[in-house]
C-alpha cells in the first residue's frame, strides 16, 4: 500500500485549507491512502495519524510513504531520523513530492537527511524564541498574549496601524453581553448555542467554542498570558483590569460554577437518574458502567463497552452502594483534621498588605490605609471552614442517603470523580478498587470485605476502622 502523509502545526493554518491541497497532490503522486492531521512537528504526542502510519509500517502493510517535504514528517531531528530508519528496516520507500528519496543507509543520504532535519529543527526553535520574545514584549506593554480577542472585543490601533489597546466592539459587544445574560438566566451551553444560531445567525460559533468563550478571563477586562498548549487556555491572569469588562467578577464566578455543573451533568439529560448513574467506571477500559436488571429487587452494573474484555461481567448495585457508604463515611472522618488546621490568610490579604506598605511611604494616606486594614479584618473574619463542616456533617448523617435517587445522584456527582470497579471473572469476584473524590484526600478508604460491609458508628468502631485504614 502506498500511503501519503502530511500535517500542519495548528488550526490557524487551516484557514487556507493546506491539508486539502496536500491530499490532492499526494493522490496525484500515487498515494492510495492519505493521512493528514493538525499537530506540532516537535513530537508525535498529539499526532495520532503519524503513530498509525508507523504501526502500519511495523505490520508490513505499507510499501511506500509519500510526503510533501521532509519537514511535514516533523521538525525534530531525532524523530525524523528514527522514522527514516524504521522505513529502511521495513524496506519501505520514503519519498517527497520532489522525487527525493529520504534515506539514511548511504553516507550521502544520511548527510542530506540529517542536514535538512537539523535546519528544520533550527527554524522551529528560532520561531519559538521569536514568539516568546513577542509574548514578553506584549506583557511589558500591557497587551494580550494572543492576537485573537474574545468575541465582543476589538483592537484599537494608532495612526501607524500598531495595536495599542482593547475596547468593546460596538457591533459584537451588545451581542456578547446578550449571550452572557441568556446563559446566566438559565440556558445551558447547548441551549445558548441553539439560541445564538437562531437569534444571531451572522455571529455563530460551535458549542465547544461557546463554552471556552464563556470561561475566558478576558471577559472581565483582564489580560492573560502563558498559553497552555494542552488546554488551549492561558494559565496566568492579570490582577488589575486594563480594558472595559463584559462581565463583572461575580458574574464570571457564576459562569464558572454553571459550566462546572454542566460538566458534571453531561450525558444525563433526558435519562432516568439512578443513584450511581454516570459514576461507575470499568477498570479495564474506563467506560461508564450502566444498569442491568435481573429482577426488580436485584440490579447490576455492567461495562457498556462492547469490545471491552469485561463486557459480559457485572457487579451488584447493592455491593457498590454499601462500599460507597463506607468510603464516604470514612472520607468525612479523614476531612475532620482540616478543621483543626491553623487559619491561612486568603491571597487578597497579602495584596492589601503590600499596598499598605507602599502607602505608608506617602503622606496623607492614613484614611486609605485604615480602610484597607478594615478590609483585611473582614477577610480574616470569614469562616472558611464552614463548607467543610457542612460536608462532614452531611456525609456522616444517615438521612443523606435517604434522598430521592436523582437528587442523591446530583450530589454524588459534585462529591465524586468516579467509582472504579474491577469486574473480575463475574459477580462473585467483582469489587470496587477506588472511590475517587473531588475533595482531599483524593481517594476514600475501602472496606476489607466488600461482601460484608460494616459502617462504623460507635467511638470504638470508628477508632478501629481509622487505624485499619491508616488514617489515625
Amino acid at each position: 500500500m502506498r500511503v501519503g502523509y502530511s500535517r500542519v502545526s495548528d488550526q490557524q493554518q487551516m484557514s487556507t485549507n493546506p491539508l486539502e491541497a496536500a491530499t490532492i497532490e499526494l493522490e496525484r503522486a500515487g498515494a492510495e491512502t492519505v493521512l493528514v492531521e493538525v499537530g506540532s512537528g516537535r513530537s508525535d504526542e498529539h499526532r495520532p495519524k503519524f503513530r498509525q502510519l508507523r504501526e502500519w509500517i511495523l505490520d508490513g502493510k505499507v510499501s511506500q510513504v509519500i510526503c510533501p517535504s521532509q519537514d511535514r514528517l516533523g521538525r525534530n531531528l531525532d524523530l525524523v531520523l528514527d522514522f527514516v530508519q524504521l522505513c529502511h528496516i521495513q524496506k519501505v520507500a520514503l519519498v517527497d513530492l520532489n522525487g527525493r528519496e529520504l534515506e539514511v543507509h548511504s553516507a550521502d543520504g544520511r548527510l542530506m537527511t540529517t542536514i535538512i532535519g537539523a535546519l528544520d529543527e533550527h527554524r522551529s526553535r528560532l520561531y519559538g524564541e521569536k514568539v516568546r520574545r513577542a509574548m514578553r514584549s506584549a506583557r511589558e506593554q500591557g497587551l494580550p498574549a494572543r492576537s485573537k480577542l474574545p468575541f465582543g472585543y476589538r483592537k484599537v490601533r494608532n495612526d501607524s496601524g500598531r495595536f495599542v489597546a482593547i475596547e468593546i466592539d460596538p457591533v459584537t459587544g451588545p451581542l456578547a453581553r446578550q449571550r452572557i445574560e441568556w446563559f446566566l438566566a438559565g440556558d445551558s451551553v447547548m441551549a445558548l448555542y441553539r439560541r445564538v444560531v437562531d437569534k444571531q445567525p451572522g455571529h455563530s460559533m460551535s458549542h465547544r467554542q461557546m463554552a471556552k468563550w464563556l470561561a475566558s478571563p478576558m471577559l472581565t477586562g483582564r489580560l492573560t498570558w502563558k498559553a497552555n498548549h494542552q488546554t488551549k487556555n492561558c494559565d496566568e491572569v492579570a490582577s488589575e483590569q486594563t480594558f472595559p469588562a463584559l462581565v463583572t467578577d461575580a458574574e464570571h464566578k457564576a459562569i464558572q460554577i454553571r459550566l462546572e455543573q454542566g460538566k458534571n451533568n453531561q450525558g444525563r439529560a433526558g435519562r432516568k437518574q439512578r443513584i450511581l448513574t454516570g459514576l461507575g467506571r470499568c477498570s479495564a477500559c474506563g467506560c461508564v458502567l450502566t444498569y442491568r436488571y435481573h429482577r426488580p429487587d436485584l440490579q447490576y452494573l455492567r461495562c457498556a463497552n462492547r469490545v471491552c474484555t469485561q463486557n459480559s461481567r457485572s457487579i451488584r448495585v447493592d455491593q457498590v452502594f454499601s462500599v460507597l457508604q463506607y468510603a464516604l463515611n470514612l472520607h468525612a472522618l479523614a476531612m475532620v483534621p482540616l478543621l483543626a488546621r491553623p487559619d491561612i490568610d486568603p491571597p487578597e490579604v497579602f495584596t492589601l498588605e503590600a499596598e499598605i506598605a507602599q502607602l505608608k511611604a506617602i503622606s496623607g494616606t492614613e484614611a486609605v490605609i485604615e480602610e484597607k486594614e478594615r478590609q483585611i479584618q473582614r477577610l480574616r473574619n470569614v469562616d472558611n471552614t464552614a463548607p467543610v463542616r457542612l460536608l462532614v456533617g452531611a456525609l456522616r448523617s444517615q438521612t443523606f442517603w435517604l434522598q430521592e435517587d436523582a437528587e442523591l445522584n446530583n450530589v454524588l456527582h459534585q462529591l465524586l470523580d468516579s467509582i472504579v470497579v474491577d469486574l473480575g471473572e463475574g459477580v462473585n469476584t467483582a469489587r470496587v478498587i477506588a472511590v475517587r473524590c473531588r475533595t482531599s484526600p483524593a481517594e476514600a478508604p475501602l472496606p476489607q470485605d466488600q461482601n460484608n460491609v460494616l459502617i462504623p458508628v460507635t467511638a470504638e468502631q470508628i477508632q478501629l476502622t481509622l487505624e485499619q485504614a491508616g488514617l489515625h
